[in-house]
């Protein structure tokens, strides 16, 4: 069985965000990022 690191993050949104989840993937995590439904910034 392969064990594997999920990462939650929530709130995101901006530049920040995204090179967290960025930098967790590279580490092997498998990364979610949640926002609210009304944030037009959110980055896909």
């Amino acid at each position: 069985m392969t064990t594997h690191r999920i990462a939650l993050i929530t709130g995101g949104m901006g530049g920040l965000v995204q090179a967290i989840a960025i930098r967790l993937h590279e580490q092997g995590h498998r990364v979610v990022v949640t926002h609210s439904l009304g944030n037009t910034h959110a980055i896909a």
